[in-house]
Protein backbone atom coordinates (compact mmCIF):
# COMPACT_ATOMS: atom_id res chain seq x y z
CA UNK A 1 0.00 0.00 0.00
CA UNK A 2 1.41 3.40 -0.97
CA UNK A 3 1.86 6.29 1.47
CA UNK A 4 -1.12 8.04 -0.14
CA UNK A 5 -3.22 4.90 0.35
CA UNK A 6 -2.16 4.64 4.00
CA UNK A 7 -3.00 8.28 4.54
CA UNK A 8 -6.49 7.72 3.21
CA UNK A 9 -7.12 4.34 4.83
CA UNK A 10 -8.27 5.85 8.12
CA UNK A 11 -10.71 8.11 6.26
CA UNK A 12 -12.13 5.17 4.33
CA UNK A 13 -12.66 3.13 7.47
CA UNK A 14 -14.39 6.03 9.19
CA UNK A 15 -16.62 6.72 6.21
CA UNK A 16 -17.64 3.06 6.12
CA UNK A 17 -18.14 2.70 9.88
CA UNK A 18 -21.79 1.74 9.36
CA UNK A 19 -20.94 -0.67 6.59
CA UNK A 20 -17.85 -2.57 5.49
CA UNK A 21 -14.37 -1.20 6.29
CA UNK A 22 -12.21 -0.99 3.19
CA UNK A 23 -15.17 -0.74 0.83
CA UNK A 24 -16.11 2.57 -0.77
CA UNK A 25 -19.12 3.46 -2.92
CA UNK A 26 -18.85 6.04 -5.70
CA UNK A 27 -21.99 7.13 -7.56
CA UNK A 28 -20.95 7.63 -11.19
CA UNK A 29 -23.24 9.94 -13.21
CA UNK A 30 -25.26 8.46 -16.08
CA UNK A 31 -27.98 11.03 -16.87
CA UNK A 32 -29.70 8.95 -19.54
CA UNK A 33 -33.02 7.08 -19.77
CA UNK A 34 -33.99 8.30 -16.28
CA UNK A 35 -30.90 6.64 -14.75
CA UNK A 36 -29.16 9.31 -12.69
CA UNK A 37 -26.14 7.29 -11.56
CA UNK A 38 -24.65 3.83 -11.12
CA UNK A 39 -22.60 2.69 -8.16
CA UNK A 40 -18.94 1.77 -8.55
CA UNK A 41 -17.54 -0.10 -5.57
CA UNK A 42 -13.88 0.08 -4.63
CA UNK A 43 -12.58 -2.72 -2.41
CA UNK A 44 -9.14 -2.78 -0.77
CA UNK A 45 -7.22 -5.73 -2.17
CA UNK A 46 -3.76 -5.68 -0.61
CA UNK A 47 -1.49 -3.42 -2.64
CA UNK A 48 -4.10 -3.20 -5.36
CA UNK A 49 -7.82 -2.61 -5.62
CA UNK A 50 -10.80 -4.51 -6.98
CA UNK A 51 -13.55 -2.47 -8.66
CA UNK A 52 -17.12 -3.70 -9.02
CA UNK A 53 -18.94 -2.10 -12.00
CA UNK A 54 -17.54 0.96 -13.76
CA UNK A 55 -20.29 2.99 -15.42
CA UNK A 56 -20.55 4.21 -19.00
CA UNK A 57 -18.32 5.60 -21.71
CA UNK A 58 -19.11 9.31 -22.02
CA UNK A 59 -18.98 10.05 -25.77
CA UNK A 60 -19.10 13.83 -25.25
CA UNK A 61 -16.30 13.93 -22.66
CA UNK A 62 -12.69 14.45 -23.86
CA UNK A 63 -11.51 11.31 -22.05
CA UNK A 64 -14.77 9.38 -22.29
CA UNK A 65 -15.44 9.77 -18.58
CA UNK A 66 -12.25 8.10 -17.36
CA UNK A 67 -11.47 11.14 -15.20
CA UNK A 68 -14.72 10.60 -13.29
CA UNK A 69 -13.66 7.05 -12.43
CA UNK A 70 -10.19 8.32 -11.58
CA UNK A 71 -11.62 10.93 -9.22
CA UNK A 72 -13.73 8.26 -7.52
CA UNK A 73 -10.69 6.06 -7.03
CA UNK A 74 -8.66 8.95 -5.64
CA UNK A 75 -11.41 9.77 -3.16
CA UNK A 76 -10.83 6.27 -1.78
CA UNK A 77 -7.06 6.66 -1.76
CA UNK A 78 -6.27 4.87 -5.00
CA UNK A 79 -5.29 5.58 -8.57
CA UNK A 80 -6.43 4.03 -11.83
CA UNK A 81 -3.11 2.19 -12.06
CA UNK A 82 -3.94 0.38 -8.81
CA UNK A 83 -6.91 -1.45 -10.32
CA UNK A 84 -6.00 -5.11 -10.78
CA UNK A 85 -9.45 -6.65 -11.08
CA UNK A 86 -12.76 -5.45 -12.48
CA UNK A 87 -15.90 -7.42 -11.59
CA UNK A 88 -19.02 -6.66 -13.62
CA UNK A 89 -22.27 -7.71 -11.95
CA UNK A 90 -24.00 -7.83 -15.35
CA UNK A 91 -23.21 -6.55 -18.83
CA UNK A 92 -25.88 -3.87 -19.16
CA UNK A 93 -24.18 -0.80 -20.55
CA UNK A 94 -24.76 1.41 -17.49
CA UNK A 95 -22.57 -1.02 -15.51
CA UNK A 96 -20.23 -2.25 -18.25
CA UNK A 97 -19.86 0.52 -20.82
CA UNK A 98 -16.43 1.73 -19.68
CA UNK A 99 -14.98 -1.72 -18.97
CA UNK A 100 -13.03 -1.97 -22.22
CA UNK A 101 -11.27 1.35 -21.64
CA UNK A 102 -10.48 0.51 -18.00
CA UNK A 103 -8.90 -2.75 -19.14
CA UNK A 104 -6.83 -0.93 -21.79
CA UNK A 105 -5.50 1.55 -19.23
CA UNK A 106 -4.89 -0.86 -16.35
CA UNK A 107 -4.45 -4.38 -17.73
CA UNK A 108 -6.97 -5.45 -15.08
CA UNK A 109 -8.60 -8.87 -15.08
CA UNK A 110 -12.25 -8.70 -16.13
CA UNK A 111 -14.51 -11.10 -14.20
CA UNK A 112 -18.04 -11.65 -15.55
CA UNK A 113 -20.47 -14.54 -15.75
CA UNK A 114 -20.06 -16.76 -18.80
CA UNK A 115 -23.61 -15.96 -19.95
CA UNK A 116 -22.58 -12.35 -20.60
CA UNK A 117 -21.25 -13.74 -23.87
CA UNK A 118 -24.82 -13.30 -25.12
CA UNK A 119 -24.74 -9.60 -24.25
CA UNK A 120 -21.39 -9.22 -25.99
CA UNK A 121 -22.80 -10.91 -29.09
CA UNK A 122 -25.75 -8.49 -29.01
CA UNK A 123 -23.40 -5.50 -28.79
CA UNK A 124 -21.25 -6.80 -31.64
CA UNK A 125 -24.32 -7.19 -33.84
CA UNK A 126 -26.81 -4.55 -32.65
CA UNK A 127 -28.73 -4.43 -35.94
CA UNK A 128 -29.50 -8.14 -35.67
CA UNK A 129 -30.59 -7.73 -32.07
CA UNK A 130 -32.86 -4.80 -32.92
CA UNK A 131 -34.38 -6.73 -35.82
CA UNK A 132 -35.14 -9.64 -33.50
CA UNK A 133 -36.83 -7.25 -31.06
CA UNK A 134 -38.98 -5.78 -33.84
CA UNK A 135 -39.90 -9.31 -34.96
CA UNK A 136 -40.93 -10.20 -31.42
CA UNK A 137 -43.11 -7.11 -31.20
CA UNK A 138 -44.75 -7.88 -34.56
CA UNK A 139 -45.47 -11.48 -33.51
CA UNK A 140 -47.29 -10.21 -30.43
CA UNK A 141 -49.21 -7.39 -32.10
CA UNK A 142 -47.22 -4.61 -30.44
CA UNK A 143 -47.14 -1.48 -32.56
CA UNK A 144 -43.99 0.61 -32.52
CA UNK A 145 -44.67 4.19 -31.48
CA UNK A 146 -43.67 7.23 -33.50
CA UNK A 147 -40.16 7.12 -32.06
CA UNK A 148 -39.58 3.53 -33.14
CA UNK A 149 -39.25 2.30 -29.56
CA UNK A 150 -39.62 -1.33 -30.55
CA UNK A 151 -36.10 -1.91 -31.78
CA UNK A 152 -34.18 1.31 -31.26
CA UNK A 153 -33.69 1.23 -27.47
CA UNK A 154 -30.35 -0.55 -27.92
CA UNK A 155 -29.25 1.90 -30.61
CA UNK A 156 -29.57 4.78 -28.16
CA UNK A 157 -27.41 3.00 -25.60
CA UNK A 158 -24.62 1.93 -27.97
CA UNK A 159 -22.76 5.30 -27.93
CA UNK A 160 -22.21 4.76 -24.18
CA UNK A 161 -20.26 1.55 -24.81
CA UNK A 162 -16.52 2.06 -25.37
CA UNK A 163 -15.86 -1.43 -26.74
CA UNK A 164 -17.07 -5.01 -26.50
CA UNK A 165 -14.84 -7.08 -24.23
CA UNK A 166 -15.44 -10.62 -23.05
CA UNK A 167 -14.52 -11.84 -19.59
CA UNK A 168 -10.93 -12.85 -18.95
CA UNK A 169 -12.21 -14.74 -15.89
CA UNK A 170 -15.48 -16.49 -16.71
CA UNK A 171 -17.70 -16.94 -13.67
CA UNK A 172 -20.44 -19.54 -13.38
CA UNK A 173 -21.56 -19.16 -9.76
CA UNK A 174 -20.34 -20.62 -6.45
CA UNK A 175 -16.76 -19.45 -6.98
CA UNK A 176 -14.98 -17.83 -4.05
CA UNK A 177 -13.16 -14.57 -4.81
CA UNK A 178 -10.48 -13.57 -2.33
CA UNK A 179 -10.58 -9.79 -2.08
CA UNK A 180 -8.58 -7.95 0.55
CA UNK A 181 -8.36 -10.86 2.93
CA UNK A 182 -12.08 -11.61 2.71
CA UNK A 183 -13.86 -14.36 0.79
CA UNK A 184 -16.75 -13.29 -1.46
CA UNK A 185 -18.94 -16.00 -2.95
CA UNK A 186 -20.21 -15.51 -6.50
CA UNK A 187 -23.98 -16.01 -6.58
CA UNK A 188 -25.49 -16.43 -10.05
CA UNK A 189 -28.77 -14.50 -9.96
CA UNK A 190 -30.40 -14.56 -13.42
CA UNK A 191 -33.59 -12.60 -14.00
CA UNK A 192 -32.83 -8.93 -14.51
CA UNK A 193 -30.01 -10.21 -16.73
CA UNK A 194 -29.17 -13.80 -17.62
CA UNK A 195 -25.50 -13.27 -16.71
CA UNK A 196 -26.15 -11.39 -13.46
CA UNK A 197 -24.06 -12.16 -10.38
CA UNK A 198 -24.06 -10.93 -6.81
CA UNK A 199 -21.11 -11.09 -4.42
CA UNK A 200 -21.83 -12.46 -0.95
CA UNK A 201 -19.63 -12.22 2.13
CA UNK A 202 -20.79 -14.92 4.57
CA UNK A 203 -18.54 -13.56 7.31
CA UNK A 204 -19.83 -10.00 7.04
CA UNK A 205 -23.35 -11.04 5.88
CA UNK A 206 -23.06 -8.40 3.16
CA UNK A 207 -24.40 -8.67 -0.38
CA UNK A 208 -23.17 -6.67 -3.34
CA UNK A 209 -26.39 -6.98 -5.32
CA UNK A 210 -25.88 -5.19 -8.64
CA UNK A 211 -29.41 -4.70 -10.01
CA UNK A 212 -30.79 -7.90 -8.47
CA UNK A 213 -31.97 -5.91 -5.45
CA UNK A 214 -32.54 -2.17 -5.55
CA UNK A 215 -33.83 0.05 -2.73
CA UNK A 216 -36.24 2.36 -4.53
CA UNK A 217 -37.57 0.49 -7.55
CA UNK A 218 -38.51 -3.03 -8.52
CA UNK A 219 -35.81 -4.26 -10.93
CA UNK A 220 -37.22 -4.84 -14.43
CA UNK A 221 -37.22 -8.36 -15.84
CA UNK A 222 -37.39 -8.47 -19.62
CA UNK A 223 -37.81 -11.18 -22.22
CA UNK A 224 -35.29 -11.40 -25.08
CA UNK A 225 -35.21 -14.04 -27.79
CA UNK A 226 -32.18 -16.25 -27.50
CA UNK A 227 -31.60 -15.52 -23.82
CA UNK A 228 -33.66 -17.01 -20.96
CA UNK A 229 -36.90 -18.75 -21.98
CA UNK A 230 -38.50 -17.91 -18.60
CA UNK A 231 -36.64 -14.95 -17.07
CA UNK A 232 -39.36 -14.15 -14.53
CA UNK A 233 -39.20 -17.62 -13.00
CA UNK A 234 -35.40 -17.34 -12.97
CA UNK A 235 -35.70 -14.03 -11.13
CA UNK A 236 -38.13 -15.39 -8.53
CA UNK A 237 -35.82 -18.36 -7.91
CA UNK A 238 -32.82 -16.03 -7.61
CA UNK A 239 -34.68 -13.87 -5.12
CA UNK A 240 -35.50 -16.94 -3.04
CA UNK A 241 -31.86 -18.03 -3.17
CA UNK A 242 -30.67 -14.67 -1.83
CA UNK A 243 -33.51 -14.54 0.71
CA UNK A 244 -32.28 -17.83 2.18
CA UNK A 245 -28.85 -16.26 2.73
CA UNK A 246 -30.38 -13.55 4.93
CA UNK A 247 -28.10 -10.58 4.09
CA UNK A 248 -27.94 -7.92 6.78
CA UNK A 249 -26.59 -5.19 4.49
CA UNK A 250 -27.00 -4.74 0.74
CA UNK A 251 -24.80 -2.63 -1.53
CA UNK A 252 -26.95 -2.11 -4.66
CA UNK A 253 -26.07 -1.12 -8.22
CA UNK A 254 -28.12 2.08 -7.89
CA UNK A 255 -29.01 4.03 -4.77
CA UNK A 256 -27.77 3.86 -1.22
CA UNK A 257 -26.93 0.75 0.81
CA UNK A 258 -29.82 -0.68 2.80
CA UNK A 259 -30.69 -3.35 5.36
CA UNK A 260 -33.63 -5.72 5.74
CA UNK A 261 -32.90 -7.55 2.52
CA UNK A 262 -35.55 -10.17 3.30
CA UNK A 263 -38.22 -7.47 3.64
CA UNK A 264 -37.14 -5.89 0.37
CA UNK A 265 -37.19 -9.26 -1.42
CA UNK A 266 -40.68 -9.98 -0.13
CA UNK A 267 -41.87 -6.59 -1.38
CA UNK A 268 -40.37 -7.21 -4.84
CA UNK A 269 -42.00 -10.65 -5.05
CA UNK A 270 -45.38 -9.17 -4.10
CA UNK A 271 -44.99 -6.54 -6.82
CA UNK A 272 -44.12 -9.11 -9.49
CA UNK A 273 -46.91 -11.46 -8.48
CA UNK A 274 -49.54 -8.69 -8.43
CA UNK A 275 -48.59 -7.72 -11.95
CA UNK A 276 -48.63 -11.33 -13.11
CA UNK A 277 -52.08 -11.84 -11.58
CA UNK A 278 -53.41 -8.74 -13.39
CA UNK A 279 -52.14 -10.13 -16.70
CA UNK A 280 -53.59 -13.56 -15.99
CA UNK A 281 -57.02 -12.14 -15.06
CA UNK A 282 -57.09 -10.12 -18.27
CA UNK A 283 -56.41 -13.28 -20.28
CA UNK A 284 -59.03 -15.21 -18.31
CA UNK A 285 -61.60 -12.55 -19.16
CA UNK A 286 -61.01 -13.05 -22.87
CA UNK A 287 -58.27 -14.30 -25.22
CA UNK A 288 -55.94 -11.44 -25.99
CA UNK A 289 -52.63 -10.42 -27.55
CA UNK A 290 -49.71 -8.81 -25.77
CA UNK A 291 -50.38 -5.71 -27.84
CA UNK A 292 -53.93 -5.56 -26.49
CA UNK A 293 -52.67 -6.20 -22.97
CA UNK A 294 -50.25 -3.34 -23.38
CA UNK A 295 -53.04 -0.96 -24.35
CA UNK A 296 -55.04 -2.04 -21.28
CA UNK A 297 -52.32 -2.34 -18.63
CA UNK A 298 -49.40 -0.12 -19.63
CA UNK A 299 -49.82 3.58 -18.91
CA UNK A 300 -49.92 5.47 -22.18
CA UNK A 301 -48.30 8.58 -20.69
CA UNK A 302 -45.07 6.69 -19.91
CA UNK A 303 -41.86 7.87 -21.51
CA UNK A 304 -40.87 5.73 -24.48
CA UNK A 305 -38.11 3.77 -22.75
CA UNK A 306 -40.30 3.19 -19.68
CA UNK A 307 -43.10 1.91 -21.89
CA UNK A 308 -40.72 -0.48 -23.61
CA UNK A 309 -39.51 -1.86 -20.27
CA UNK A 310 -43.15 -2.42 -19.27
CA UNK A 311 -43.89 -4.19 -22.56
CA UNK A 312 -40.82 -6.40 -22.28
CA UNK A 313 -41.69 -7.30 -18.68
CA UNK A 314 -45.21 -8.18 -19.82
CA UNK A 315 -43.60 -10.65 -22.25
CA UNK A 316 -41.62 -12.09 -19.31
CA UNK A 317 -44.81 -12.53 -17.26
CA UNK A 318 -46.51 -14.19 -20.24
CA UNK A 319 -43.62 -16.65 -20.58
CA UNK A 320 -43.83 -17.49 -16.87
CA UNK A 321 -47.57 -18.11 -17.03
CA UNK A 322 -47.13 -20.28 -20.10
CA UNK A 323 -44.44 -22.49 -18.60
CA UNK A 324 -46.61 -22.81 -15.48
CA UNK A 325 -49.28 -24.29 -17.82
CA UNK A 326 -51.77 -21.58 -16.93
CA UNK A 327 -52.05 -20.02 -20.40
CA UNK A 328 -51.26 -21.03 -23.98
CA UNK A 329 -51.10 -19.30 -27.35
CA UNK A 330 -52.56 -19.74 -30.80
CA UNK A 331 -51.97 -17.88 -34.03
CA UNK A 332 -54.73 -15.60 -35.26
CA UNK A 333 -55.49 -15.24 -38.99
CA UNK A 334 -53.39 -12.04 -39.04
CA UNK A 335 -50.36 -14.01 -37.78
CA UNK A 336 -50.35 -12.51 -34.27
CA UNK A 337 -50.11 -14.68 -31.15
CA UNK A 338 -53.28 -14.70 -29.05
CA UNK A 339 -53.13 -15.93 -25.46
CA UNK A 340 -55.91 -17.85 -23.73
CA UNK A 341 -56.41 -19.40 -20.30
CA UNK A 342 -55.89 -23.15 -19.80
CA UNK A 343 -56.31 -23.50 -16.03
CA UNK A 344 -58.14 -21.99 -13.06
CA UNK A 345 -55.55 -23.18 -10.55
CA UNK A 346 -54.46 -20.49 -8.07
CA UNK A 347 -51.35 -18.48 -8.89
CA UNK A 348 -48.79 -18.19 -6.12
CA UNK A 349 -45.03 -18.18 -5.70
CA UNK A 350 -44.95 -21.63 -4.09
CA UNK A 351 -46.68 -23.12 -7.13
CA UNK A 352 -44.28 -21.43 -9.55
CA UNK A 353 -41.20 -22.44 -7.57
CA UNK A 354 -42.49 -25.96 -6.93
CA UNK A 355 -42.14 -25.57 -3.16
Amino acid sequence: MSERQRANHEYRAASDADGVPGLARVALPIGFNSIESVNMYIVDDGDKVTVIDCGVWKPDAPDGGVSIVQAGLRSAGYDLADVSRLVITHAHIDHYGLAGRVMELTGADLSMHAMTDLDCQKYRHPETSMSQRRDTYADHGIAEDDEGEGGEHLARWMPFLHSVVEASTRLRGDESLRIGGDDWTVIHTPGHSLGHVCLWSPRRRVLMSGDHLLPGITPPVTFERGFDADPMLSYLRSLQLVRNLGPELVYPGHGRPFGDAVGRIDAIIRNKMRRMERIRRAIQEKPTTVGELTDRLVVGSMLGHQRQLAINETLAHIACLRYARLIERRIRPDGVYEWFSTSDEPLDVARLLGT
